[in-house]
């Protein structure tokens, strides 16, 4: 199939080796901004979000997705930490016509979605044919939606700015996580908002590390003898992180455990992480390449004209945490 654009003015000039490779994870806000960033290179940001129908937010978040790429350079971008107030275009649900309302104002809680009156979630449903969107979330939680739990969804649409696939990728893993409250997939969209996780494909990466850390839950709680109590943020990341995003190993994890007890006296899982992390930008994802290595160490030091006496393990582990984190690092 061959394709010809029609040219009857100006043209927009894309970088294709940044941005072709992206076009899967980027999504449809990334690439509305780039457009649009591209057919004005002096725009506003305020003017062109609302342009663009989405939040300020989004569209800065954007532009440093872009920037990272390497598709665009922008002298003198600062994202703004206020953001404006914006309009979206609804139908009025009487005669059809399209009315100009303003943008539900957040409610105090920032860990909330904005309201919508009965008559915006209606307009909104039929407007934008979200029908088939809404039967497959329902399906995920097993009822059918009340009016508030269908604002939820208009929310993650109108206010975030989500795509379709990606709410229902959310509510996919919600199903496997059985959280069946929509209180929790919006507090899990806003999280993954502020994260800047805005992608298909990263948001799919990102729900199978948290799917694989909560099936090793327990093992990891009782090889820390954690119990039951809550996980802190640092503890909750380091197991998603090793489990979920490097894959690695129980039998590797045991073996950094047992490493961080020697030179530590505790069970601390940030010196385990350091010590797990130290491996793995190092190349060793598995107990017999660790152990390689320190065979490989021992061989060496045995071996060297100033060696102080036999193999010590902890130095072998010690040397590498010195390397990447410093004399100073406190576990």
């Amino acid at each position: 199939m061959k394709i010809k654009p029609v040219i009857e003015g100006p043209c927009v000039i894309v970088p294709a080796s940044p941005v072709i490779p992206r076009l899967s994870e980027a999504g449809g806000t990334r690439l509305k901004v780039l457009l649009y960033i591209l057919s004005d290179p002096e725009f506003d940001s305020e003017s062109a979000a609302e342009a663009l129908n989405i939040t300020l937010k989004s569209f800065n978040a954007a532009i440093e997705y872009w920037m990272r790429a390497g598709a665009i350079e922008c002298e003198g971008f600062e994202k703004k930490a206020k953001q404006k107030k914006e309009s979206a275009l609804l139908s009025d649900g009487a005669d059809g016509t399209n009315v100009t309302v303003k943008r539900p104002r957040p409610v105090a809680r920032a860990s909330e979605l904005p309201r919508y009156s009965t008559e915006q979630i209606a307009a909104y449903v039929e407007e934008h044919n979200i029908g088939d969107l809404l039967s497959a979330c329902q399906q995920y939680m097993g009822k059918m939606f009340t009016t508030a739990e269908v604002e939820t969804v208009v929310g993650l649409l109108d206010y975030l700015k989500l795509e379709p696939e990606y709410i229902m990728l959310l509510f996919a893993h919600c199903e496997k996580m059985n959280k069946k409250s929509l209180r929790y997939v919006e507090k899990l969209a806003i999280g993954l908002f502020d994260k800047d996780i805005l992608g298909y494909e990263e948001l799919d990466s990102h729900l199978n590390a948290i799917e694989a850390a909560a099936q090793m839950d327990k093992p990891l709680r009782d090889l820390f003898g954690i119990g039951r109590r809550a996980l802190t943020k640092k503890e909750k990341e380091a197991f998603e992180t090793w489990v979920g995003k490097w894959a690695l190993p129980m039998a590797l994890i045991e073996r950094a455990y047992e490493v961080t007890v020697e030179n530590t006296g505790n069970a601390s899982v940030p010196y385990c992480n350091a010590v797990l992390q130290r491996w793995y930008e190092s190349g060793y994802k598995s107990i017999e390449e660790v152990e390689a290595a320190m065979a490989e160490y021992k061989h060496d030091k045995d071996g060297s004209k100033d060696k102080k006496g036999s193999f010590d393990e902890d130095d072998f582990f010690e040397a590498a945490l010195r390397r990447s984190y410093g004399q100073g690092f406190d576990s």
